[in-house]
This record gives structure tokens, sequence and C-alpha cells, in this order.
């Protein structure tokens, strides 16, 4: 199929991969390369569990990942540095940015045309009679500041000049924190405007619903129109007027000029994609409307029927899907429909139920918008009169290409047989054709609907039980990638940051240093099942050419830091579709990059706490073992004490305390239960002819003598008996050489001649 083509390797870097802006610019992208066999790899530069309020004020300082191996470049607002631009450049690497400015690199920029559908959403809030007119939004991004220079334009070539009081700055993009503005206007000095045109839909939703909790009524005390498009605005009440800007043509415009870029062709400058006035209740309107902008500007007044229903289904509709083959497309649609119409105009013919089931099913590929079938009634109602007026008048409305005839009336043609049916049977044909048509659009659009919902609550079960799967997972099943859901078609791989001695390395804080082409990857999992996929596990990469080409796959492969709070843990590629419905810009895939990063956290703490309990049970075991070693000494020793009829005692000099033994206690006559602990039960006994004796061996023993003390005394015992005994003892120093304990024994020698005293402990 591709035979003579070659297939390029499309690097997209983009905060973060899902979400109705960045996900529709992906899809875009990826719908453009589908055909051709290029394959997508997209990148999100910003980390995992970056919650919607802390988008960074600056993009993060590299993102390195799958530069290596990439054709080209496509660079989505924010999502890198200058430093990172240059260094492609560098490379040689064909760029090109989407809503993103630069002086550091020469590269083609394709922005929506904020010019145009600021200007037509202004003009349109003038048409309704307003005159003070606020913008709402962050000055932070180029298209923002852009959409702001169109809107104080627009006022001043219609002769009002903006006030600074007109200006609602809010901190980013988000509804926080235009709820915020919303508030210290209102209860402040109060709103200065009776219109707000915000630069995204989500500061408009947030405005709306902070002027609506304040009491306020919209339209009437405020009419707003957002910039973006996006469901969420359908699903407000008043619904959101708002600029659609297209962004998957943004995406398809890219790519088709970086394919250019890398064929050698010379592309640059900036280039704009179509924008589209998508109006609602919150403008003021009573019902939705779309005006499409051809360079920048409304329609032109006078337009046929046909453009009318085009213009309504470029403006609803998302594209075709690729499965459908190449004749689901817009056109085809159009063609289909100007057929049944024709039919019944000139032969009286509805369309069959064949027809129309294949024209529901078109209708559903389209992918239309929730409040499509409500406009597209009224644009099928116009093409109804079109058709009447023309069976009214007796001419043939002919097909694009075709030259138009005239059937029936007194100016009709010589008919063929069979006849051709009254004008009033065309004119009733007319009119069914339309009620089926609408039919089978409604039936589409509920498909399209039902099909949604049906996504939303699969994605809700997966993520429930993905994430206890991963909370109770150990190490070698998340590694192993069992968490994934049950039959989700893409490849994915785990791949996690090595240390310097190439060991892999626990989630480090995202503060120690940006992800540079220097680091390395070690691929832990996989669920690809090639044997070139499989062999690849264990081995390491550099972050620049991760993921290999045989972990990729075929499409889109998305590239999502595993990070969670100060942990960094590595990079999880999978391949899918891309997720253009989420109202945030957070997809399952960003979802499960920080789950994983979470269960590997909770794997780090529950090994490290395993080795914290082992260690401690190994010294509970060690001081188990020495208590009972000490108890059997202790016991040994009382036992030695009995048999050897000797009393041991033991004088801890710092603290005076004396501990005397059992066996030292009943050689002096004391009971077992005696309370006896100073030194003096020794010394207070000594007989008063020996006391000089014994102070004085006592004394040198304390002042360093080098040999043990060894003495005969007179004792008197505690029931008045008078006896000769023997004492021993030795000094221990402590580590400063202090002398600390002096350890003895005492025994009975009365009665035992002088000679054989001295050899008893010889």
């Amino acid at each position: 199929m591709f035979i003579g083509k070659r297939r390029y390797v499309i690097g997209v870097l983009s905060p973060v991969v899902g979400g109705y802006y960045f996900g529709r610019v992906l899809a875009g992208i990826a719908r453009t390369v589908r055909p051709d066999g290029h394959r997508v790899v997209a990148v999100q530069t910003y980390p995992a569990d970056l919650e919607r309020e802390q988008f960074p004020d600056r993009p993060p300082g590299t993102a390195s990942v799958s530069l290596g191996q990439v054709d080209g470049v496509i660079v989505i607002t924010s999502a890198v540095n200058e430093a990172t631009l240059l260094q492609i450049e560098e490379d040689g690497t064909p760029v090109v940015l989407i809503s993103g400015r630069t002086t550091s690199i020469d590269a083609p920029v394709v922005t929506p045309d904020n010019e145009g559908g600021t200007r037509a959403a202004v003009e349109h809030l003038i048409a309704h009679g307003h005159r003070q007119i606020g913008f709402l939004g962050s000055l932070r991004q180029a298209d923002i500041v852009q959409r702001h220079d169109a809107y104080r334009a627009t006022l001043l070539a219609h002769g009002i000049t903006p006030r600074p009081e007109w200006l609602y700055r809010t901190a980013d993009n988000q509804e926080a924190s235009a709820a915020t503005v919303a508030q210290a206007v209102v209860g402040g000095p109060g709103l200065p405007t009776t219109a707000t045109f915000a630069a995204t839909d989500r500061n408009a939703i947030g405005f709306s619903r902070a002027l609506q909790a304040q009491g306020l009524s919209l339209p009437g005390d405020q009419a707003i129109v957002g910039f973006d498009h996006s469901e969420a605005g359908a699903r407000v009440r008043p619904r959101l007027a708002s600029v659609d800007p297209h962004h998957d043509q943004v995406g398809e415009l890219a790519v088709s000029l970086l394919l250019a870029r890398i064929r050698g062709e010379r592309v640059a400058g900036q280039h704009l994609s179509r924008s589209t006035l998508v109006t609602r209740e919150s403008c003021g309107c009573l019902d939705a409307r779309t005006g499409a902008l051809v360079e920048g500007l409304p329609a032109q007044d006078g337009s046929t029927a046909w453009r009318r229903l085009g213009e309504v289904a470029r403006a609803t509709f998302d594209g075709a899907e690729a499965r459908l083959g190449p004749g689901a497309d817009l056109d085809s649609w159009l063609r289909g429909v100007q057929r049944v119409f024709r039919s019944a105009a000139a032969l009286g013919q509805p369309p069959t139920q064949a027809t129309l089931t294949s024209l529901a099913e078109s209708t559903r590929a389209l992918r239309p918008h929730p409040e499509a079938i409500e406009q597209l009634i009224p644009a099928l109602r116009s093409v109804e009169e079109e058709f009447r007026e023309q069976v009214r008048r007796g001419e043939v409305p002919a097909a694009p290409g075709e030259r138009p005839s005239a059937v029936g009336g007194s100016g009709d043609p010589t008919p063929k047989a069979p006849r051709a049916p009254s004008r009033a049977a065309r004119a009733r044909a007319v009119t069914q054709t339309a009620t089926d048509v609408l039919v089978a659009f409604s039936a589409g659009c509920t498909q399209t609907l039902l099909a949604r919902s049906g996504r939303l609550e699969r994605t809700i079960t997966e993520q429930y039980e993905l994430d206890l799967d991963l909370l109770h997972a150990d190490g070698r099943a998340i590694r192993a990638l069992t968490w994934l859901p049950r039959g989700h078609p893409g490849p994915a791989t785990l791949a996690l940051w090595t240390s310097s001695e190439g060991a892999p390395a626990p989630g480090a804080s995202p503060a120690s240093g940006p992800v540079n082409g220097a680091r390395t990857l070690e691929i832990v999992g996989t669920t690809a099942a090639s044997r070139k996929a499989t062999a690849l596990v264990g081995t390491h990469v550099p972050v620049s050419k991760f993921p290999p080409p045989a972990l990729a796959g075929e499409g889109v492969v998305f590239v999502v830091p595993v990070t969670f709070d100060q942990s960094d843990w590595g990079m999880l590629a999978i391949g899918g579709g891309v997720d253009i419905h989420a109202t945030s810009s957070r997809d399952k895939y960003d979802h499960w990059a920080a789950m994983v990063a979470v269960a590997l956290d909770r794997e780090d703490r529950l090994t490290s706490l395993q080795r914290q309990q082992a260690a401690l049970a190994e010294a509970a075991y060690r001081e188990r073992a020495l208590v009972l070693d000490l108890r059997t000494e202790v016991e040994r020793n009382a036992l030695v004490q009995d048999v050897a009829l000797e009393g041991t005692w033991d004088w801890d000099i710092a603290t005076g305390e004396v501990f005397y033994s059992r066996t030292w206690r009943a050689l002096v006559g004391l009971p077992d239960d005696a309370r006896c602990t100073g030194i003096e039960e020794w010394t207070g006994r000594v007989h008063p002819q020996d006391m000089r004796t014994v102070q004085t061996a006592i004394a040198r023993q304390l002042a360093g003598a080098a040999e043990p003390l060894d003495l005969e005394h007179r004792l008197l015992a505690a029931d008045g008996r008078e006896m000769w005994v023997r004492c021993r003892a030795t000094t221990v120093t402590d580590d400063a050489g202090i002398r600390a304990r002096m350890i003895g024994v005492l025994m009975d020698v009365t009665g035992m001649p002088v000679r054989e005293r001295r050899g008893v402990t010889s």
C-alpha cells in the first residue's frame, strides 16, 4: 500500500496530550498522517499530576524524549522553552509551531484565525445593541494577546473607545481564575459592561457561573461569547455562544507544513486556519446558529440553502472516521443529501430505507457536536423550501456539474413515458424527504451522543478498576503492566530512569534537574508481543531514543511522564486514540501515568518499610538473645557463688551504690530481703583494730594501684559473732581512664590456720 512512499515519524511536543484543545489539535495531526502511514509520537512535556490551576507560567526546561528518532517536530503553545527550540534547530530537525512565538528560530507558525473570530464575536455583540463590551482573559499567551488586539481594533472600528475597566484580567485560561475576577468586580465597583468577550470557553464558563451565583441573569445583565467551541459550552445554561477556531484543522495545517519542510520544500511565515462563530443563548440569540467566516469575515447574505447547510455542517461536524473509507467526508455527505432531494423533486420518489440508514450512518461518522441537530433543522428546512419553490416554478434542481432542466407545467419539454408525477406529488415527496432526512440526521446525532455516553461510562469504570489494581499491585505487577484495562488496543511500555550505575533509580524529585538527552531509561515492561519488543525488556535506552520503534506500534503513541508530587519515575508510552471530548485538558493516559507514579511511590515506601521492619526484627532478635545470655550468666554466677560459699559484691564508685550477692548477705548474717546498698555495709562491720588496714587498701585501689586488693581482717557479723574473712577485689576504669567500679569477693576463713587461709584461693 505504501510502496514508493517514505513513512516519517512526526514528533509532537505538547503541554498535555488530551482535552478539547490539545486533543483536537492532535486529532487533526493524526487524521492527516494516517492515509500515508506516518507515525506520530506525542510527548507530554508537563508533569502528569499537574492540576489545571497550576499550569506554570514558563515552559519546562527541556523535553528531549524521542527527539533522536523523529523526522520533524510540531511544538504546541508553551510545550518547551527557547533553549530546547534552539537545540532542535541545531540538530537540523524541521520545526513547525502552533500558536507560539519565538525569535530564536525561523519556523512557520500556525494559529487559528484569532483576529477574524474575535471580530465576528464582537460585531455580533454590537449588533445586539451592546456598546460597553469587556474582554476577559490572561494576556500571557500569544493567541490571547492577538484576540485582545482584535477586540480593541473592532471596537475602535465601530466608534467605541475601550476603557481600562473593561479589561477583566485572569491569572490563566481556567474557570476558577475567571470566577475570582467576577466575584471581585461584582462585589466591588460592579460590572461596567453589558457584554463580555472571553478569550477561552473555560474563562467564559467560570465567569458566567460566578455572575449567576451572585444573582445576575444572562444574557440580561451580561451577554457573553467565548472562544474554543468546547462541548462544555453546550452543557451550561444558558448555552455559551463561542467562536470555533477548528483546532483539528490547525493540527492538519501544521502537519502538512511540516511534511513539506521534511521533503525540503521552503515553508515560512504565519499561516491561519479559519474560524466560525456559533451563536447561542448567552449572546442574546434565542437559538443556536452558525456563521461561517470567509477570510475572517462572516458569510455574505443571499447565500443559497445548500451553502447554508454546508456551513452548518462544517461548523458542527468534527470529521469522518477513517474506517469508513475515502467516501466518508463532508462533500460526499452533502452530495448524498442533494441526491435524495433531487430525486424527490424530479421523480416524486422519497428516499428508501437503505438510503436513509446510510445517511444516518454517515452523519454519525462525521462526529456531530451535541447541538448539531438543532442547527441542522433550520438549515434543512431552508433546503426543503428551496426545492419546493423550484417544483412550484416547474424547475428540476440539478446535481453539481449538471445543467438545470424544467419538468411539468406548460413550459415542460415533451414528457417521456412513464409520465412524471404531478407538481403536487413532487412537492409532497420533497416534504416527506425533508422529514425522513431529518429523522436520519437525528438518528446519526443520537447514536453519536449515545456512543459518547458509553465511552464515558467505560472510561469511568476502567479508571476505577485501574486505580484499584495499581493500589494493590506489587512492584512486579506494576512493571508487567497487568493493571492495563482489558482489551486496550495499543501497545504500552513502562520505562524507569536509571541511576549513574545503571540500576533503576527510585523516584526523584523533578526539581533535581530537567529531563535531558544524557539520561537513560530502563525498559521494565511492555505489552508489545513481537520478539523484538520483548527482547528490549531490561535494556537501557537514551531518553532521546524512547520509545524504540519496536515498542511504538503504528499510528499515534503517547509518551507521558510518570510523575506525582515530588516523584519522577520515568516514562509511560502507550498507543491509542486521541481524546477530544474531555472537558479538561486531562485525559486517561495522563491519569494512568500519575497513578503508576503513586503505585511506585507506595511500593517504594512499602519496600523501605519492610527493610526497616526486617532490621528492627533482627535487632529485636539480637536483643532477646543478649537478654537470655545475660539471664543465663546471672543464674550461672549465682549458682557458682552458692557452691563456692563466696560472697560477691559490685561497687559503682560514681553513684556509691553496691550490689551484694545473696551469699555475701548470708555470710555476714543478713536476711535475703535486707536493704543494703552502701559500702558501709562492709566497712562498717570491720573490727576497729583492722579498720585502718582496710581503709588504706581501699584508698590504694582508688588511687590506681596496679595489684588487686587482697587482705584478711576481722568482721563483726549481724548476730554479734566475730569472724575472720578474706577480701579480694579489683578496680575497673571507664573509657576516660577514671576508676568507675570495684568488684570483689568475701570468704569466711574463721578457724583456718593462717597457712591454710593463704592457700585457699592461691
